[in-house]
């Protein structure tokens, strides 16, 4: 069998829309897939490059002036830009919750393209472009499935062609069963909050690291750390196999719910992460390690995540741990990305203070299911909906966005904790004095605090 994609219909209102004569237009579809069954939740507009030769990080920056300059519209298939489209899948991803990734990409034409052997070569570039792209950022987990979806509406006829495209060697492309359905998709709400305090020590013989490495070992550190924590439901732990939809009836029958009363709060599951200690070893041998800077990253971070009615407890385990390590690891390589020198200070700091962006929730329309965006500090609500028509090619109202969720670090707080007369050091810049300076580094827009504070410690041994 093939595999059945799930699509509500308010979606093919939104293809319709895109149809323009002898035109094309590209996008990405998203959602959650469960084993041959694909859920979307959502379908966005490759915003069209401005020029035949855009680096793909400009993707957002080129777009802020499109409203002065001409638009470069894709007249056929063949036009279509690999890596436009595979950077447009990788900052989508970042604003995607933990289970839910770029399926595939979609195409509406005045044609039935995909029935070209010639559109089928370029359509299979594009999704293996995609994949290569999600690899190289793995701890975005937006790669965890090596088959993609193309979706092909002939604007002319209305008739959908969706079709299965393994991204390995063989290529293979299997036709699949695109289902609009009236109703919406239920699904399961899963919330976390995720308490973190954990130094990481810099030894004093290591070659001098930049901010940007220290950070990438961070994440690296952080991903091994979640992906061994114990998941916990509703206080209990649960086998992987054990069903959420009873979980949740039985939650709604301790709470004495009856005659179907509805209360969305009670429908919400509780989730806890629990860290393994290491373990205890009396015959370990003790060792003294000079160091001379450590990292700490401190705080709290506020996970939502959905997962289809049918799912188990082994699906919400993997789409919380995604959810914590993409919303960690997407601040800090937006943070390091926005970095253009990295601060010393005056004199008479030892407390560098670096803000990378926080997060906010904001709802689909005609979904229960939120998206995030990412605001630096300075930013308001304003950014996020310009990135939003951007990016997801969505209208959202201000008043639509969630972006108290998480809290603002208190900066003299940690500059408090600074001891006067040491100067601050140059991350990446070969320091032939032990000196002591802490980064902090909190997120931006809706729930979280993450504090990172880099200390380097005078004469540490």
């Amino acid at each position: 069998m093939g595999r059945t994609v799930y699509a509500e219909e308010h979606l093919h209102s939104y293809l319709t829309s895109l149809a323009k004569p002898d035109e094309y237009t590209i996008g990405l579809i998203l959602g959650q897939s469960a084993g041959q069954k694909d859920y979307i939740v959502h379908l966005a507009k490759t915003p069209p490059p401005l020029g035949k030769n855009v680096v793909e990080e400009t993707l957002i920056s080129s777009t802020m002036n499109t409203q002065n300059t001409a638009e470069s519209y894709i007249k056929s298939v063949r036009d279509i830009p690999e890596s436009w489209v595979a950077d447009h899948a990788k900052h989508v991803t970042r604003m995607l919750p933990g289970g839910m990734r770029v399926l595939g990409a979609f195409i509406v034409g005045p044609d039935d393209a995909i029935n070209d052997n010639i559109n089928i070569q370029k359509f299979r570039s594009i999704l293996m472009a995609i994949h290569r792209n999600l690899s190289q950022n793995k701890y975005l987990c937006g790669n965890n499935n090596e088959e993609h979806l193309i979706l092909n509406l002939n604007s002319v006829t209305q008739k959908y062609i969706c079709k299965s495209v393994e991204t390995s060697k063989t290529g293979m492309v299997k036709p699949a069963e695109w289902k609009l359905q009236g109703k919406a998709t239920k699904w399961h709400q899963l919330e976390a909050l995720v308490d973190f305090d954990q130094l990481f020590l810099i030894a004093a013989d290591k070659v001098p690291e930049t901010l940007k490495k220290q950070l990438q070992d961070i994440i690296k550190n952080m991903s091994n750390i979640i992906e061994s924590s114990l998941l916990v439901i509703e206080g209990e732990v649960r086998s992987p196999d054990d069903s959420l939809e009873i979980i949740t009836k039985s939650k709604e029958q301790e709470k004495g719910r009856k005659n179907n009363e509805k209360d969305t709060n009670d429908k919400i599951i509780q989730i806890n992460l629990y860290i393994p200690c290491q373990e205890k070893n009396i015959n370990f041998d003790v060792r003294i390690t000079p160091c001379n800077a450590s990292i700490r990253l401190v705080g709290q971070l506020m996970s939502r995540t959905f997962v289809h009615q049918k799912a188990n407890v082994e699906e919400a385990n993997m789409a919380v741990k995604q959810d914590i390590i993409r919303s960690l690891a997407s601040r800090l390589e937006m943070h390091w990305d926005s970095l253009i020198e990295e601060e010393s200070g005056s004199p008479e700091e030892n407390i560098t203070l670096h803000e990378p962006p926080r997060r906010m929730l904001i709802a689909l329309p005609e979904s229960k299911v939120t998206l995030s965006d990412y605001l630096f500090p300075g930013e308001g609500p304003q950014e996020a909906l310009f990135s939003l028509q951007e990016l997801l090619d969505l209208e959202v109202q201000e008043s639509n966005i969630q972006k108290d969720i998480e809290l603002q670090a208190d900066p003299t707080e940690f500059y408090s904790q600074s001891d006067v007369g040491i100067k601050p050091v140059d991350f990446g810049k070969d320091s032939s004095d032990n000196q002591q300076v802490r980064v902090h580094i909190t997120s931006g827009s809706i729930a979280i605090i993450i504090l990172i504070i880099a200390v380097i410690i005078l004469n540490l041994y």
